[in-house]
């Protein structure tokens, strides 16, 4: 009987703390926040939110991270204008540890790619060893045909690549090896080996980021506009946190104290709002 009770008050505990953060997210100073943070597009502040309340309902594990480590990657997500956890796939806030992680999945880099307005094309594919493929490099340009294989089984994949054509003109290419990709993954992301990791999950999605994020950070033209400035710094963004990044995130300290008492199901509810949450200054800056 008594370890019903227990179940029953951490069962209680959980609920509080879903309605401490969902109140959090729908409050004022959130969604002000938020939309100072998006973006001009065709994500509303209100479709946001709502895809924000959806990602703790489909990821449950979010709710057992810091309070305010979700609430800062809810946070960046909207600076690029992803939609985080969302059946478009744009970005993922995924749990590790206490800490929550933003991850900017493959079509979220074409989305920011796409906004840049500089692009007539943009593909990508995987190259197999059933595939009749082409590739070099010379004085006259850059020799490139793929026809993949659709009459049959096109075997593992060892190379992956993504292409643009420009409306200015010309084409701007990246083609990685297999080996060249899971080498680039075991030095940026921490988490490549664990069995959840998408590198683990789904190999395809992640070796097609890395090669969109090589392309838009090394092959494309650079702008000052908004929506390039977004591109070139998601192009940088390690699948997570290390000591050591391409791109730092420049915040404001939380004050622990604040945030526990604050965010968690102990605080009071006179105190519950994100304004005790100082700030989260996203911008971000190369090193």
């Amino acid at each position: 009987m008594d370890n019903i009770k227990e179940i029953k008050n951490k069962s209680v505990s959980l609920t509080g703390k879903q309605m401490d953060l969902k109140n959090t997210i729908k409050g004022f100073e959130f969604r002000e926040q938020i939309t100072n943070a998006l973006p001009e597009g065709n994500l509303t502040t209100k479709r946001y939110i709502s895809s924000c309340l959806t990602a703790l309902a489909v990821q449950p594990k979010l709710l057992q991270c810091r309070p305010a480590s979700v609430l800062k990657a809810m946070m960046e997500s909207a600076r690029y204008g992803l939609e985080p956890n969302s059946p478009l796939s744009e970005a993922a806030l995924i749990p590790f540890g206490q800490d929550v992680n933003f991850l900017i999945e493959y079509r979220g880099m074409m989305k920011l790619a796409w906004n840049t307005g500089l692009l007539k094309s943009l593909d990508f594919d995987k190259v197999c060893e059933n595939d009749e493929f082409e590739y070099g490099k010379s004085h006259n340009g850059i020799k490139f045909s793929h026809v993949p294989n659709l009459r049959g089984s096109r075997e593992d994949a060892y190379a992956y690549y993504a292409i643009a054509e420009l409306k200015s003109g010309g084409i701007a290419f990246q083609v990685m090896s297999k080996d060249d990709i899971i080498k680039h993954a075991r030095q940026f992301s921490k988490g490549y080996s664990h069995k959840s990791s998408p590198w683990q999950t789904d190999f395809d999605a992640m070796a097609y980021k890395t090669v969109i994020r090589q392309l838009c950070d090394k092959k494309l033209p650079k702008s000052t506009t908004e929506q390039s400035v977004l591109m070139r710094e998601a192009a940088h963004i390690d699948d997570f946190i290390e000591n050591k990044r391409h791109v730092t995130m420049q915040e404001v300290e939380l004050n622990e104290n604040n945030v526990s008492s604050t965010l968690t199901p102990e605080f009071s509810q006179e105190n519950s709002s994100i304004k005790d949450v100082k700030s989260v200054n996203l911008n971000v800056v190369e090193e």
